[in-house]
């Protein structure tokens, strides 16, 4: 661990955008910072969402103690309904700690509780000889807020053979002079009390190589990956027929025009080194790999899908580390899956995805669509450094396991392998509430989605299911698109059925290769869109 207090790194440094909590140590030499303290970085974390007879986990994490060595003395817990209490917990703790990371999980009984609830918690500590407490965390000029989550009396939406994942994630294993995330043990914990069956640690390419405690050496034996390789296998060899972790790393590599991009390699077997974007050294843009080249490397096993493709990319990010976006020619890489729709926020880059993903289907390419939150920690509220040494910023957007990627298993084993295939086989969706499922028959085998079918005639099988916490159906969509027409239409509407559960089957006559998907939206009980959409299936009609 570097002493940031006396440290003077290039600017470029601080230019790659930041999702993780915030390092508020690192400053200029000579100059000041209006977030820096002389303590270890306080907070607590939680889920947004717990599942029925699950505990609630609440994560506490004192970073930099060996910068700023502490007492942690005590730790209360308050949970309140409607502004009241409603129940208090005191954990004692008395730990001297002169250590770079500490963490603790703690777990609560949720029983006789439902629906919203806030949590405060307070930390009681000593540093530098004083007697200090703080709330929720001790991080200047942000809020300190409770932490919100809802107990759910509804399991997450499922038919009993779909796995549920945040496919983008980054762990701790991310660290430097601004950020860092929670650990995987942690981690784990909070997927299984959201109703999360698997995450990918999607940690940076140019982290995964470095030297441990350092940011800008490259570590030649790859500590950092084999260690976390190690962790992975002993947590999900040790949590059977739970959640588990699909081992990833999210890759800088070169788009068509040179420029940095990301691509998220699922369940790779080796490392793939890619750095061009690291700022590890200033104005150094080299990538190992680019959308085409990188096809000869990925395993039979490992999955590539494109990363944010469409988020806009900052001026400084454009100039100081040669970021862009991916184009249209990357995405039909025959490696590539295909693109990563959501990242975490219904945002510019979710709309420009739709777009541009409908134009690819109607060209005829066989591309899908996932979703992941790209966080970094922030399981309840995101909070990150918004101008280097001047200010941070909170939001509740790119939170833990918000959207996700419904993935179809058949009753198969609940594990890598499984999830794997049906992801690379497109039979999924994405969701931030309702299970979705269409499958295709004409007297003869049941066709999932991604499948491509020799027929032009025959039913489609619709199914969603939502709970109450998410709303009932307000509008199915079965939508058509034949290939090479410049858009798709609506090809069945229902709308407000007005019920949690619904099966639909709906006759399909095309004498075109076309394809057919589902959108469904709910009537939901807050502001948000609630919504899922399908993967499609491909009709290429019998020509006799």
């Amino acid at each position: 661990m570097i002493n940031s207090e006396f440290l003077a790194e290039p600017f470029a440094q601080f230019l790659p955008t930041v999702f993780l909590y915030a390092e508020l140590h690192f400053r200029f030499k000579w100059s000041g910072s209006r977030y820096f303290q002389k303590e270890p970085e306080i907070l607590a974390d939680l889920p947004i969402r717990i599942e029925p007879n699950r505990d609630i986990p609440i994560l506490l994490i004192i970073k930099d103690s060996h910068l700023f060595p502490i007492t942690l003395k005590y730790v209360e817990i308050v949970i309140y309904k409607s502004n009241k209490i409603i129940q208090s917990q005191t954990f004692q703790y008395n730990t001297q700690l002169n250590i770079n990371w500490w963490d603790d999980t703690v777990m609560i009984d949720p029983e006789g509780i439902s629906g919203d609830i806030e949590i405060n918690v307070e930390f009681m500590y000593n540093v530098g000889g004083q007697d200090k407490k703080c709330t929720i965390h001790n991080y200047p000029l942000c809020s300190h807020d409770k932490l919100k989550t809802y107990i759910s009396k509804y399991p997450y939406p499922n038919d009993g053979n779909v796995l549920y994942g945040d496919i983008h994630y980054h762990s701790n294993l991310t660290e430097d002079m601004v950020e860092f995330g929670a650990p995987l043990k942690a981690t784990l914990a909070m997927a299984e009390s959201l109703g999360l069956d698997f995450f990918c640690n999607t940690d940076h390419s140019y982290d995964l190589d470095d030297v441990p405690g350092s940011w800008t050496e490259t570590d030649s034996t790859l500590e950092k990956w084999n260690k976390s390789r190690i962790e992975i296998n002993t947590l999900n060899n040790g949590n059977p027929g739970k959640s588990f972790i699909i081992p990833s790393e999210e890759l800088s590599l070169h788009n068509k025009d040179g420029r940095n991009i990301h691509a998220l390699i699922l369940n790779h077997s080796t490392f793939l080194p890619g750095s061009g974007d690291s700022a590890e050294e200033p104005f150094n843009f080299h990538a190992d790999y680019n959308t085409k080249t990188v096809h000869d490397s990925l395993d039979n096993e490992s999955l590539c899908i494109a990363a944010h493709p469409f988020n806009p990319v900052p001026l400084v990010q454009w100039f100081f580390v040669k970021r862009g976006k991916w184009q249209l020619e990357d995405i039909m890489e025959e490696n590539v899956a295909g693109i990563q729709i959501v990242n975490g926020a219904l945002d510019e880059g979710f709309y420009e995805g739709l777009k541009i993903w409908k134009e690819l289907l109607l060209d005829g390419y066989h591309k899908f669509i996932y979703a992941g939150n790209d966080a970094h920690g922030n399981f309840n509220i995101y909070r990150q450094i918004k101008i280097p040494m001047l200010s941070l910023y909170e939001k509740n957007e790119q939170l833990f396991g918000e959207f996700r990627t419904g993935v179809h298993t058949n009753g198969n084993n609940r594990g890598i392998n499984s999830a794997i295939t049906s992801m690379k086989n497109g039979n999924c969706f994405v969701t931030n509430g309702p299970f979705i499922n269409i499958t295709f028959q004409n007297n003869g085998p049941i066709y999932e989605m991604g499948s491509t079918v020799r027929s032009n005639y025959g039913i489609i099988t619709v199914s969603i299911i939502s709970t109450p916490e998410f709303g009932m159906i307000k509008k199915i969509t079965i939508i058509k698109g034949v290939i090479g027409e410049n858009k798709e239409v609506d090809y069945f509407i229902i709308m407000n059925p007005r019920e949690y559960k619904l099966i639909r089957d709906f006759k399909i006559n095309s004498d075109s290769n076309c394809y057919f998907r589902c959108e469904v939206e709910l009537d939901s009980i807050n502001e948000k869109r609630i919504f899922a959409m399908s993967n499609p299936i491909w009709l290429s009609p019998n020509i006799n």
